[in-house]
This record gives C-alpha cells, sequence and structure tokens, in this order.
C-alpha cells in the first residue's frame, strides 16, 4: 500500500535554509520531485533546473539491488558517477571506494551532508582512482542514514567553493518518524571468497508537536579478504620461491623448477600458499551511527543537528614476500617468506548545529559543521630487513588525521512581485582545516645498516683528524616495515589554515518561461591568497513538455593540506622487481633543491548546454553537453632514480636517507579539457497491482592533457615530471563510456530488477623502471564489458521482504592482464573498469515495524 505525504520540508543546499512546500508526493519519488542541490530557490525540481541535476531513491536501491555501500549504489545507477573497489589502489587506499564525476578527479567533486560541506578523508591515495589525491569517503556514512542522493553534473566552485569543478554530491539524511526499519544483506564472490554482510537499522521519534523530530540509524559490516579476480589460479607465482636472491628472476641451469618443487614438498605446502591478494577486497569491518534531528523552539525557527561516528578496521595484504627475496626476508624469522599486512583504523567523526528561522520574510540559517577523519597504521607479519634477525614482527607505523571545521551565516529571500519571481541568497563562511603526521616507532622506518663514515682532513696548522663525510648503506637489505614504511619524526607536521568567503546568488525568472542564475563567490586562503569565481545559467521552456538550459562557470581547487605536507615510504613491484620508493613532501627541501615549485591552485572553465523534456505523463528525458578545462592540476611526478648522478644533493641524501632507490613529488604538472555527452530517461507505467518503471542513462566522456608544465632546469626530465602512467590516470583509466538500461516491476506481493551496464574500454600504464630521461611504460587496453543484476523480492507480508539475486549474472570477469606485465604470476583480472570479481549472488532482509 502507498503512503502519501502531504507537506515536504527541504533544506535548501549549502544555507540549510527550510521552505515548507505544498506538494503531494509518493514516496516511491515521483517525477518532478523538489530538488535542493544546484539552487537556493525552493521550487527547484530536477526538470526545470538550469543545470543537470540526478536524483538516486536510496530506499528502493537498498530494497532490490545487489550492491549495499553508498559508492556502489551509485556506481550502477549514475551514468556520470564512476567508483571501484579500494584494492586498486595501494596501502591505506585499499580502505576507501573514491568517487568521480564526469571523468575528473576525486578531490574535484565536492561532497555535502543535508547541504552543509563535508570533510575529507585524511588519506593521500596510490594506485586506483586518486593517485597522490585525497577525496570523500562516502562509506563513513551509513546507507541505512540517507533519504535519497542529489548529483550537481556542473562546476559549481562559485556557489559552494573549492573542490566543486566536476559537481555536487549532496547526501540528504532521513528525517522518517512512523517506522524501525531494518536491512540485513550477505553476498559472496563465485569462489566462496570474500563474504560480505552489512546490517542497518533505523528509526524515528517525533519531538514535540510542531513537526520536530529525531531520525538515528546504526550499521555494521563486515567484508571477508578475497583473492584474485578472474580464473582460480589467477595470481599463482610461477617463479623461484626459495631460489632467485635479491633480484627476483626465472629459473637458470642451476636452479632449477625441479629443485624448487622439491622443496615444496618437502615443507608440506604449494604455489598457491603464495597467492597474491591486494586486488581483490580487504579484511574489514565497519561500525557506524548517525543522527539527523530538528526542533521547532518558536513558529518558524528551528535548531537542528546531524551528524555521526564511524570505524571502519580494514587489513590490506598485497605481495608475499618470498623466502628466496634474500633483500627482503630473513629466513631465521620468515622460512617460508611471509604476506606482510597492513592494519588501518579509521575514525571518521562529523556533528553539525544550526539554527534557522525566518525574520521580515528574510531567511536566515547560521551554522557549525565540525568533521575529523583519523587513520592509524598497524604493520603486522612483517619485518624489517635491515635489523636482521633481530627485527620486530610488527610495527607501528604512525598515524595521521585532518579536520575541517565550518563556520556559516546565510540569508535569503524570495520576491514573488519582482519580474515572475526573484530569488537573493548571500552569506559568508569562515572554514578551518588541519592536518597531521604523527611518527611511527623507530624500528618502522630505520635503515639499521647506515652507517656514518669519517675521512682523513687536515687542520691548519697540518694536524690530521677525522671529518664526518656522510652515510652509507653497507648491505641492500630492506629498510623499514615491509609494505609500508612508518613516518619518521622529519615527517612529522601539524598545520593548518584558514578560509575567509563570501558570495551572492541570485535567481530571477524573467518571463514566465526563461530563468536567469548567477552566483559570485569569493575566497581567501591563509596560505595562498584570494580567488574569485562565477557562474551563470539560464532555462528556457518552450513548452511545459520541452526546455532548453545552459551554463558557464569558472571554478578552482585549493590543493589539500596533505599534499602540501605529506611524505611516506613504501614498495612497488616493475616489472616483478620490489622497489622501494620515497614521496617527498611539496615542503621538503629536496622538493626545492629539484627545482620543483610550491603548490598552487587548480583553475577551471566550464560550460554546459542541454535539454529537459517530460513528453508524455510519467516520463521525462535530459540530454547534456559539456566542456571542462582545467589548468595545472596536481598530480604526482613520475619516478626519479638514485642512478642519476645528476640528482641535487638534497635529493640524493633523501634516497639515501630513507634507504630508497626511486623518488616522487607534488606539483601542478599539467592541464586537461573534458568534452563529454550525458543524458537520462524514465518511464513509469502504472499497472492495476503496482508499477513498471524503465530507465536509461548514459556518459560519454573523452579527457586530453592540453599541456605539460616543466620546470625551469628540468627540461630534460620531461618524461619524469609528468609520466605516462599519470597521462592515462587522467585520460583512459576509466571507462570513456557507461550506459545503464534497467528494469524494475513492482506490486505489494512480488518485486523485480534487471539491470545491465556497459563499461567502455579503458587503457593502463604501468612503469617498467625508471630509465633517463624517458622510462619504460606497458600499455594494455582492456575490451569492454557488460555487466548484468537481477533480483527477485517477495513480500511475506506489508512489513517484511526477502530478496535474493545476483550481481553480474553471466560472470563477466573482463580482460586478463598480459603475461608481460604479470611478471612471474599468472595473470588476473585489472578491476578499473568496475571491480567486479565476477558472479556475486546476494540474499536480503528488509523489515518495516
Amino acid at each position: 500500500m502507498k503512503k502519501f505525504i502531504f507537506t515536504v520540508t527541504t533544506p535548501l543546499l549549502f544555507s540549510g535554509l527550510s521552505a515548507q512546500i505544498r506538494h503531494l508526493t509518493d514516496t516511491t519519488k515521483q517525477l518532478g520531485e523538489i530538488q535542493i542541490v544546484g539552487s537556493r530557490s525552493a521550487d527547484r525540481t530536477k526538470l526545470n533546473s538550469p543545470v543537470p541535476v540526478d536524483i538516486i531513491d536510496i530506499k528502493s536501491l537498498q530494497q532490490t539491488a545487489p550492491q549495499t555501500s553508498i559508492t556502489q549504489l551509485l556506481q550502477y545507477i549514475a551514468p556520470s558517477f564512476h567508483s571501484i573497489n579500494g584494492s586498486n589502489a595501494g596501502d591505506a587506499g585499499s580502505a576507501l571506494n573514491l568517487a568521480q564525476l564526469r571523468g575528473l578527479g576525486v578531490d574535484q567533486l565536492l561532497v555535502l551532508v543535508n547541504g552543509k560541506r563535508r570533510h575529507k578523508s585524511a588519506n593521500v591515495n596510490w594506485g586506483g582512482l586518486g593517485n597522490g589525491a585525497t577525496g570523500y569517503d562516502l562509506n563513513a556514512i551509513p546507507v541505512s542514514a540517507i533519504d535519497r542522493i542529489e548529483i550537481l553534473r556542473d562546476g559549481a566552485a562559485a556557489q559552494y567553493g573549492s573542490d566543486a569543478i566536476a559537481g555536487v554530491i549532496n547526501i540528504v539524511l532521513k528525517k522518517q518518524t512512523d517506522h524501525i526499519l531494518v536491512n540485513t544483506t550477505a553476498t559472496t564472490r563465485r569462489r566462496g571468497d570474500g563474504v560480505s554482510t552489512r546490517t542497518g537499522v533505523n528509526y524515528g521519534t517525533r519531538i514535540g508537536q510542531q513537526g520536530g523530530y529525531l531520525n538515528v540509524s546504526a550499521e555494521f559490516a563486515t567484508q571477508a579478504i578475497a583473492l584474485q579476480p578472474g580464473r582460480d589460479d589467477a595470481g599463482l607465482y610461477n617463479g623461484p620461491v626459495y631460489g632467485g636472491g635479491a633480484n627476483t628472476r626465472d629459473y637458470d641451469a642451476i636452479y632449477t623448477k625441479d629443485i624448487d618443487d622439491a622443496i615444496l614438498k618437502s615443507r608440506g605446502i604449494d604455489r598457491h600458499f603464495f597467492d597474491q591478494r591486494g586486488a581483490g577486497a580487504n579484511k574489514a569491518k565497519d561500525a557506524l551511527l548517525f543522527f539527523n534531528t530538528a526542533i521547532p523552539v518558536k513558529e518558524q525557527v528551528e535548531v537542528y543537528a546531524f551528524g555521526g561516528i564511524s570505524r571502519r578496521t580494514s587489513q590490506f595484504t598485497a605481495v608475499y614476500r618470498l623466502p628466496g627475496w634474500t633483500e627482503r626476508n630473513n629466513t631465521t624469522l620468515y622460512p617460508d617468506g611471509f604476506l606482510p599486512a597492513m592494519d588501518n583504523g579509521i575514525t571518521d567523526k562529523s556533528l553539525a548545529i544550526g539554527i534557522k528561522g525566518k525574520v521580515n520574510q528574510w531567511n536566515i540559517d547560521l551554522s557549525n559543521v565540525y568533521g575529523k577523519n583519523d587513520f592509524s597504521n598497524i604493520i603486522s607479519n612483517s619485518l624489517n630487513a635491515s635489523l636482521g634477525a633481530k627485527s620486530p614482527t610488527t610495527f607501528n607505523a604512525g598515524s595521521y588525521n585532518g579536520s575541517q571545521n565550518t563556520a556559516s551565516l546565510d540569508i535569503s529571500r524570495h520576491f514573488a512581485g519582482v519580474l515572475h519571481g526573484l530569488n537573493i541568497a548571500f552569506g559568508a563562511q569562515y572554514r578551518t582545516e588541519t592536518y597531521q603526521i604523527i611518527a611511527g616507532e623507530e624500528a618502522s622506518y630505520i635503515k639499521g645498516d647506515l652507517q656514518t663514515i669519517y675521512r682523513i682532513d687536515t687542520s691548519v696548522a697540518g694536524v690530521p683528524y677525522l671529518s664526518n663525510a656522510g652515510l652509507l648503506a653497507l648491505n641492500g637489505l630492506s629498510p623499514g616495515s615491509q609494505i609500508h614504511a612508518g613516518f619518521r619524526p622529519s615527517n612529522e607536521v601539524n598545520v593548518s589554515r584558514a578560509i575567509v568567503a563570501g558570495y551572492i546568488d541570485i535567481e530571477a525568472k524573467i518571463t514566465a518561461q526563461w530563468l536567469v542564475s548567477a552566483a559570485l563567490r569569493a575566497e581567501n586562503f591563509s596560505d595562498f591568497g584570494n580567488v574569485t569565481t562565477g557562474k551563470i545559467a539560464t532555462r528556457y521552456s518552450f513548452a511545459p513538455w520541452f526546455n532548453i538550459r545552459a551554463s558557464a562557470n569558472t571554478g578552482f581547487r585549493a590543493p589539500d593540506l596533505a599534499q602540501f605536507y605529506y611524505t611516506e615510504t613504501s614498495t612497488s613491484f616493475q616489472q616483478g622487481r620490489a622497489i622501494d620508493q620515497v614521496t617527498a613532501s611539496n615542503k621538503s627541501a629536496a622538493t626545492r633543491a629539484l627545482g620543483i615549485p610550491s603548490l598552487t591552485p587548480e583553475r577551471s572553465t566550464g560550460y554546459t548546454a542541454g535539454i529537459t523534456s517530460q513528453p508524455v505523463p510519467n516520463a521525462e528525458l535530459t540530454a547534456d553537453a559539456y566542456y571542462v578545462k582545467i589548468n595545472n592540476r596536481v598530480g604526482n611526478t613520475g619516478n626519479f632514480s638514485a642512478n642519476d648522478n645528476n640528482l641535487p644533493p638534497d635529493v640524493r641524501a633523501l634516497l639515501l636517507q630513507t634507504g630508497t632507490t626511486q623518488a616522487k613529488f607534488f606539483y601542478n604538472a599539467f592541464s586537461t579539457r573534458t568534452t563529454g555527452i550525458e543524458f537520462t530517461g524514465s518511464y513509469r507505467f502504472p499497472l492495476a497491482h503496482g508499477s513498471l518503471q524503465l530507465l536509461a542513462g548514459g556518459n560519454f566522456v573523452k579527457n586530453e592533457v592540453t599541456g605539460i608544465n616543466t620546470p625551469k632546469g628540468l627540461e630534460q626530465y620531461k618524461y619524469v615530471i609528468f609520466s605516462e602512467a599519470e597521462r592515462a590516470r587522467v585520460t583512459t583509466n576509466i571507462p570513456s563510456q557507461k550506459i545503464t538500461l534497467q528494469g524494475a516491476w513492482s506490486t505489494p506481493v512480488w518485486s523485480l530488477l534487471l539491470r545491465t551496464v556497459y563499461f567502455g574500454p579503458v587503457t593502463t600504464a604501468t612503469a617498467q623502471n625508471a630509465n633517463f630521461p624517458k622510462p619504460d611504460y606497458y600499455f594494455q587496453e582492456l575490451k569492454p564489458i557488460l555487466v548484468t543484476d537481477f533480483s527477485a523480492g517477495y513480500f511475506f507480508n506489508p512489513k517484511i521482504q526477502l530478496t535474493i539475486g545476483v550481481n553480474n549474472v553471466f560472470n563477466t570477469l573482463g580482460d586478463y592482464t598480459d603475461p608481460a606485465i604479470s611478471g612471474l604470476r599468472n595473470p588476473t583480472i585489472v578491476g578499473i573498469q568496475n571491480g567486479s570479481a565476477g558472479i556475486q549472488p546476494f540474499i536480503r532482509l528488509y523489515g518495516k515495524f
């Protein structure tokens, strides 16, 4: 039985202003519902908006879709949204599923909750979608707490500030007070690995008699470790296990496969003992608690608050350190080698408090929002090879955290008698951001064989004496805890910055058919000065069933504090060989000595033009073309090699001190141009005992590099400053085409979902070495794939529904990596298109009490 709500309270985006809107709305989300993202006007819908907006009903997806996390739910329903399993990234980044819009960076979109700016993750990601970038951890918010998600697919920095180059995601929390909602799901992968569960409870209660409410959600999720995607022997090591020495190599005339197999047999193990993990899914647990409340204190005035806390433990395991890798293993401690693990503890906290009301027809909202994200790093089942048999096997590698506090005053008013309606909004904001790195224990970063060397010098009087001549590594043993070395005391930072902003936003209906809006925003950053951005948008209605719209905007993204100050040492694999690398802080002496300047803001210009239409009742169509140009994008350079005798002394000292052989740096290295076309369409067939809804959507995007910024004096390093891997990451590492087709049939007793998503081809580039002046890369094109989902639900009664189904019904695995890049391991799947690991059945129980 359908339930109808006759009064909807809609908080306006960013300012949080509310308007009581009389609107007959089916809770299954009728077409033309009230939309709040991208406009501060109280009567904007996604069809009459001058900019493209998607409105995603989480309730229906949570009941029928195979996916359970926010990022995966959106991945399969929103054409311009892209996110994959975090294990495609390295180290701590594997604990996150970062998000992209329109093929742009994970740090070039802005996330809001109830219209308020949310804080980012403190982690700088390596590999995957966000190499060298920080992003938003959407999965730190329980799905059970979310009513809907609004995606603004247009640049909006002039309206909402830094990061909103690609668009804005606004998460609207539930306000319901009528039910206890329970949802529990279990799913597994095709080989019985990677079992995951998620259980959420949502409860709401009324406060007083004037519309006050308190809504609370709790959620708990588990994820078992997953094997490599692909066939059953994917990731199997084929080379020498007990031989091979420091340099990974194949068998030879002396150390044969027969000898290796005999040792394996004598140890009572086989080659699967050394299977690679790391590209499957992390072992993880999530516990989340969120609330949303508003309490009227007098007529047209209310106090509101929302926020929550989440805790995630995630264990990343990568490449097995084989017993024959003498530079990385000590057979006294690990006679059969070891699989190191990185255990991340992630705590996320947020709290928003505000008061809003109406004074002389002006809507006023005063608010403060605080958020903090904290990462701890414990390395287990590992060793510091340079310490020999005395090495610990568990290390505290340090921690880092970032916080954001935003105080806002927002004022708006609608003038019904001016033109055909005029809405004015303006306000001010004061934001502070912090970033901190805390060092790990000494054994987690030290190079135990690094010794001071001396030379004989002579005084003015001719007296010989010993003079310090620097440091020397006495052997080639790897330093620090394996998988991830700890932060050094010299890496510690505790920094902050302040941002002051003011904006004005005007929206006017010039005629009954013609809408024009404009926004202007000025911001001052304490660390690099002033930024001003603007936006103009328009929509014209030729008929009730046909509108055209267009917008133009300037935008910016301020480099995150983490990109200024983050330093780390980790291990990558190039042609099967482990290479220790250091990422240097942008503020370090090595960075300055090399000639790389301090980071500056990214600047953008964007244009969108399109149409919206409701040609017949229950149908809607939208189509939009877009163009985004971004100058001076921040990325990671390629790898500078210790074998290069031209490196400045400070860079060589950095490599020597950290025991690494390659170094990379943060830099505004390149500029890009993005063009694309997006479309959405839906049609709902009312049936005698239910409904059938058809959805279609697509995004076709092209990213191009338009310029490379080579620092003066580093022209010979142009192929290192901007590497082929970085070029691929920003141009071809995600599908350039994505098409979604979905049909959903529902009755009071049954529900069926059938969905197919087309993910276009991608091309990856993997470093083979750090040769000067141009390193070698391996390029691989991954063919397009089709992923089909199916589910069937049955209502035992109006309160309880059981759903079973399958993600990836046809077990589409995509391309295997070529043996040339897999080294001595069997090929596996590069899951960068959709993160799929093959067929995944699921079962779900949903209750409303």
